[in-house]
Parts: structure tokens; sequence; C-alpha cells
């Protein structure tokens, strides 16, 4: 699954599609001989898909709260393509602990983003895939809304996983709140993250609470992050996956 300190913000992608070198428009049929275009020879608007590429070393891959790494470090990687109508779609992955013969996850996603009434919206549906396991994929529907407060970034959002055959009986559900704020002048922001999940999901069913404080420095192409992450499941001590602790990560976005 997607980690949260890298699995609940996604980079947004910057446009690549740049305009066409001039060509001779002393000769032809029309004045214009720009490919891209019409035949008024006025431009049309770029509508070509953008690439998104981020790669990241991790010292605990946590989801929701939980390692998924038994405490260890992760390499992660993951590509996405969008469109400016808004739909994307793209392929996350991450080295795990053993998990069913597994040593790997990939996760495939796709939705439609768009701004609404002040608020950037998001929506899709993702689905989790452990190469070398049989048995133990999932899926889930996802959703979440964004607004800007001042210069605070406030964001909530949930996690659907209908019933499916390899998650047992029921299903899942995860709500999530998060904040983010720059620092005047600095190129460091602070999150904040609180989750709740109940359902299939959790262990023994379970409701489990999680919660991240975070700072990111991001210079250039490059973001360095440092989290307290943290879960409590209820009426369970914390277990050595779910204990809060430090967690660093480095990223590069192309």
């Amino acid at each position: 699954m997607i980690p949260l300190a890298l699995a609940i913000l996604l980079p947004a992608p910057a446009s690549t599609v740049g305009a066409a070198a001039p060509l001779d428009q002393t000769s032809g049929p029309r004045p214009n001989r720009d490919p891209d275009a019409i035949p008024d020879g006025k431009r049309v608007p770029a509508i070509r898909p953008t690439l998104a590429f981020n790669l990241a070393a991790v010292s605990d891959y946590r989801l929701r709260g939980v390692s998924q790494t038994n405490g260890g470090p992760a390499v992660q990687a993951s590509v996405e393509a969008s469109a400016p109508s808004g739909f994307y779609a793209g392929l996350w992955g991450s080295s795990v602990a053993a998990y069913e013969g597994a040593h790997s996850e990939v996760d495939a996603y796709g939705g439609y983003r768009t701004a609404l009434h002040g608020w950037d919206v998001d929506a899709g549906i993702i689905s989790y895939f452990y190469p070398g396991a049989d048995g133990v994929s999932s899926a889930e529907i996802y959703g979440s809304g964004a607004h800007a407060v001042g210069d605070v970034a406030v964001k909530a959002g949930i996690s659907y996983t209908p019933h499916q055959a390899e998650l047992g009986a029921g299903d899942g559900l995860y709500l999530f709140t998060e904040a983010a704020k720059p620092l005047p002048s600095l190129p460091i922001t602070l999150r904040a993250h609180l989750g709740r999940e109940t359902g299939v999901n959790t262990t023994s069913g379970s409701p489990k609470i999680d919660w991240l404080l975070s700072a990111d420095i991001a210079v250039s192409s490059v973001t360095w992050s440092l989290a307290w992450v943290d879960a409590r499941y209820r009426g369970r001590s914390s277990e050595n996956d779910s204990k809060g602790r430090l967690v660093a990560a480095l990223a590069f976005d192309f």
C-alpha cells in the first residue's frame, strides 16, 4: 500500500510541452504550416499528457501509521501520467517485508482531479498487488478535497474498501484530515495528519487511529522529510509495527 508520507500527497507534475519550432511559412497551401495548428492557422492548446517520476528512500515504510517493512528501510518509485482534462493514472512501487512470499508492492491507480468552488477535488480507484503472493491483492475507492485557509492548506479524505474475497468478510473505511503550512522565507513546510481506520484492513478488526507530524524541506526537485509517526488500536497496547518513531525520507522528482 501507499506510504503515508509519500501516499497521501502525491507530487503535481509540471508541464513539459513546449511550442513547436517555427516553420517556413512562405510555401505550401496554408500560410501557417505548424503541424499542431488547425486549418485556420491558429495553434490549438496542448492536449498531450505529461509524465512525472519520483524516486525515494525511507527509513521505514509506514502505511496509515503501521510499518510495512518491520521497521526497516525501503526504496520506492512512481510514475504518473496526467492530462490537461484532469484525468490521471500511475504506478507506485516499494520494497516490503516478506508478505505471503512477496518482497515488493506495486500499486496501480487512476482518477480525476479538478477545482470546484475553491476546492481541489480528487477521486479515483487504487489496486494493491504483491508480486509472488497469491490471494492478497485488493482495491480501494478514494476521494478527497483540499482548500486554502490563508497560507494553510487543509485537506480531508476517505478511502473505502468494498467486500473482496481476498480480504475476507466485511468492508473497510479510512477517514483522514491533514494540514500543511509553509514557513515564511524558508523552504520548509510543516504537516500534520490524523486518520481513523475500521474494518477489514485493521488487525483483528479493531479500530485504529494514526497520526503524523512532519517537517519537509524542498529544494528544487529534492525533498527531505522527518516525521513522527504513530498508531494505536482501540483497547490494545501498541505493537512493534505501529509504535511511534521518527521516519526520515529523501525523495527526488523528475
